[in-house]
């Protein structure tokens, strides 16, 4: 079975990325030869630059704090590329738009389309669905979706003709969020099992080869924001006064809190790993942090940055918490600090990794034999 992948791979983005390697790494333990289809949007290669186009404020702003930061994000920017070129079997042909796909598309037994957002209609310059990340292209072979994510609540009406002439032609379905359950039911009449985030088909173990050498010689707390850090600065405190560890932030330039002692620019995907592997708590916004702070067994606070946990910015997050029964592990950025200390005071529980952990390789032995049986229809 000669299997190729399509999603998002080549974002400088730790989540993107470490998702993309983990399904192809979880395709060829099934004993699959398997790549990643080399397609990669002109937006993808202008949003992972080091500098930006444009005039705006915002745009300025950015490529000064660039040139400010230049050696570390320049680092950066290349430990991205080495992971790619190093890390991913890619297809030999590279695919730049959805035409070069349709007009020598690349011949496979099968298709997976996933993880990521690959299915939200918003997030493309067009603001309509892809159709390379349905292999719309495809001749033949099958057409497999592995966690797919809409990103949003619902399809809109102008949307919804076209999404489910895409989904008909799958062979088998999942998605990321039970959001996308109810919606492919509701245009199709099918069911889509919920699977895991491919970063989760793999254990500490597996990941633990492709950690960079250790960043730090001392116990550290870890913030990993995706959005604005000032909104977090009153819980990171209370972390800290709890733990009384210095804090390391993992970030883009300005997205630090006051206590950061350490300001880590530099970070690919392996040093991504190693920090938290090495952490000894963790705060963070993004479901990815999240992630791969389960997988790592640490302590770990994670917040919510809207106020309604099931709005699809949160979905994900608040999925994998309940499944995992962790969901007061979550917070809202908008609740009391005073009421936050009390919830994480000396005398809280820490998590019991052991009863976690039963459950998260059901879910994973779970993912893993829909993933496995649908290569062998």
């Amino acid at each position: 079975m000669n299997t190729g992948i399509l999603t998002f791979h080549h974002a400088h983005h730790y989540g993107a990325q470490l998702q993309a390697f983990a399904l192809m790494r979880a395709i060829m333990n099934q004993g699959y030869d398997c790549e990643i289809i080399n397609y990669v949007r002109k937006d993808t290669i202008e949003g992972s630059s080091l500098f930006k186009r444009g005039l705006s404020a915002r745009v300025l702003l950015s490529n000064v704090d660039t040139l400010l930061n230049l050696g570390k994000l320049r680092k950066r920017y290349d430990r991205f590329e080495s992971f790619i070129s190093g890390e991913m079997k890619l297809s030999e042909k590279f695919y730049a738009t959805y035409d070069d796909l349709r007009a020598d598309a690349p011949k496979y037994d099968a298709y997976v389309c996933g993880s990521d957002q690959v299915w939200n209609p918003l997030i493309f310059k067009e603001k309509t669905f892809d159709p390379a990340f349905f292999a719309d292209f495809a001749k033949s072979g099958r057409r497999i979706a592995y966690a797919p994510s809409f990103g949003i609540n619902s399809i809109p009406e102008d949307k919804r003709e076209r999404l489910k002439k895409y989904l008909e032609k799958f062979d088998c379905l999942s998605v990321r969020e039970r959001q996308g359950e109810k919606i492919i039911r509701e245009l199709t009449g099918r069911d889509a099992l919920t699977v895991l985030d491919p970063t989760l088909l793999l254990t500490a173990e597996d990941w633990e080869p492709y950690l960079s050498a250790p960043t730090f010689n001392e116990p550290y707390a870890l913030c990993y924001f995706i959005t604005s850090a000032t909104k977090y600065k009153g819980f990171v405190q209370a972390i800290q006064d709890k733990y009384k560890l210095p804090v390391v932030s993992l970030c883009g330039s300005r997205r630090i809190v006051p206590q950061t002692r350490y300001s880590v620019l530099d970070a690919g995907p392996k040093e991504f790993l190693r920090l938290f592997a090495d952490a000894s708590v963790i705060c963070t916004d993004s479901f990815h942090g999240t992630v791969f702070s389960i997988n790592f067994m640490k302590e770990f606070y994670c917040f919510k940055s809207a106020t309604k946990a099931e709005m699809a910015v949160n979905s994900r997050l608040y999925n994998i918490l309940d499944r995992l029964g962790l969901l007061p592990r979550m917070f809202s950025h908008t609740m009391e600090y005073r009421e936050f200390r009390s919830l994480i005071g000396q005398d809280a529980a820490a998590i019991n990794y052991s009863q976690t952990h039963d459950i998260l390789q059901e879910e994973r032995d779970k993912s893993i034999r829909y993933l496995r049986d649908s290569l062998q229809l």
